[in-house]
């Protein structure tokens, strides 16, 4: 080709000229237009690729965070059962365990960790820029971001809860505490008729339900010690909202791509 125009400029025939140069402009014209289309088909599968990471991530969060508001939920009926038996012990229930239980974990409270794997990723390799859409990009920030605004609160929670278990120390006997400690260790939903209908030779109850009677401070405490209960399960159920709206975002986001393909 170079002769070609070497020889058209001996001849002075500039058209010849113009005509070689148009060619390999339209030649190098294409070629980058194909180069972007293979490129924009590759980020629209990594794209793709990174929806499918981000609803797998969410739905497995789903369960966890219906499971903590079951979780909170329990300790809320332990803790009103523990400001019943502190008005008057007579009020101590029939199914010892439920009140040792109560005794032992009624402060406890329990946060889900967040399956943030493909959103961190995107985060951290500038890829989020592949999400075109940004009603999902919002959707996540929103879902993970009110989740990270929560941990600042963690230090209150901490404190409520050492405050608790520093004032119920020795409300239940030694060998109350074993026992709760080898057979219940952390009680949770699904056990519940199990442990109501465990009669055990466990101790004087009546005497542990005068213990938590006669301790003015414990008993009040207790009422902090629910509102906790109630924050925590109001604020998984604010992030159980997230979850579905995130997802639903994501679903519909994911067959747009597929109609679109």
């Amino acid at each position: 080709m170079l002769k070609r125009v070497a020889a058209y400029i001996g001849r002075h025939d500039w058209f010849a000229v113009g005509i070689e140069v148009l060619v390999v402009m339209i030649g190098l014209l294409l070629a980058f237009q194909l180069d972007r289309w293979r490129g924009g088909i590759s980020e629209r599968q990594q794209e793709q690729t990174y929806i499918n990471g981000l609803i797998a991530n969410v739905e497995a969060d789903v369960p966890n965070i219906e499971y903590a508001i079951a979780l909170q939920s329990l300790r809320l009926e332990l803790i009103d059962l523990l400001m019943n038996v502190a008005l008057d012990p007579a009020a101590v229930p029939e199914e010892p365990v439920m009140f040792l239980a109560a005794v032992n974990q009624a402060a406890y409270t329990y946060t889900p960790v967040l399956t943030s794997h493909t959103f961190e990723n995107l985060r951290s390799t500038g890829d989020l820029r592949l999400i075109l859409d940004e009603s999902v990009k919002n959707a996540m920030f929103d879902y993970y971001g009110f989740d990270e605004s929560q941990r600042q609160f963690r230090p209150v929670q901490l404190d409520i809860e050492f405050r608790y278990f520093e004032l119920a120390a020795g409300v239940l006997s030694h060998e109350q505490e074993v026992f709760i400690q080898d057979n219940w260790r952390i009680l949770i939903p699904d056990e519940i008729e199990t442990a109501k209908a465990s009669q055990s030779e466990i101790g004087d109850i009546f005497a542990a339900a005068k213990r938590l009677h006669e301790r003015p401070q414990l008993v009040a405490w207790l009422p902090y010690v629910r509102g906790l209960q109630l924050e925590q399960i109001a604020v998984h159920g604010m992030r159980l909202q997230r979850a579905r709206e995130a997802l639903e975002t994501l679903n519909n986001y994911a067959q747009e791509i597929q109609d679109t393909n």
